[in-house]
């Protein structure tokens, strides 16, 4: 913790919400996002054909989805000079990225961090869908699989929203702690 700096609070996701209770909400965020998207773009173009090739490439793009998304996070701050370090480790025979910051990072940036991964991958996913339409089932499935996995940016991002302007977030080992001057 930084010298002269008080806590303003604390956010540890697992402790706050719990996985259960994560993974609900993140699947039905899932769900939610794939019929608010699906339905109304097969009603209004109901004269495109969909596809079912390539089906292993989604596959492939899906599990893709999540290391991108982990390095998304890190771009930002890396555009902004804060050095962040990228780890592998091997969990349950997936491998996991975990980034952390050397230093503590300010507002901007950490808000800019949570919601780089969600506005790039969606950006990327409608242009997919606009130029390949006869996919349009596999693209609102992507989408809704990525907005499901930034649920917890979401949730961080509506605390960290309403932190002092001013205010630097540190990160603890299970946690973020939103700091501020005294």
């Amino acid at each position: 913790m930084v010298i002269g700096m008080n806590c303003w609070k604390t956010i540890n996701l697992s402790k706050d919400y719990g996985f259960h209770r994560l993974f609900i909400v993140s699947v039905l965020t899932m769900m939610f996002t794939f019929i608010s998207i699906y339905l109304p773009l097969v009603v209004a173009f109901p004269s495109v054909q969909l596809k079912e090739g390539h089906f292993l490439l989604f596959l492939l793009f899906i599990a893709g989805v999540v290391p991108c998304h982990k390095l998304l996070h890190a771009v930002p701050l890396w555009m902004s000079g804060y050095r962040v370090s990228l780890k592998i480790k091997l969990q349950t025979y997936m491998p996991v990225i975990y980034i952390k910051t050397n230093c503590n990072v300010n507002k901007t940036n950490m808000i800019l961090s949570l919601i780089t991964p969600f506005l790039t991958v969606t950006a990327l996913m409608i242009a997919g869908l606009v130029t390949n339409p006869s996919y349009l089932h596999y693209f609102c499935l992507g989408i809704a699989f990525h907005t499901g996995l930034c649920v917890t940016d979401f949730i961080f991002l509506k605390q960290l929203v309403k932190a002092p302007k001013t205010c630097v977030i540190e990160e603890a080992d299970e946690s973020f702690e939103i700091l501020f001057q005294k």
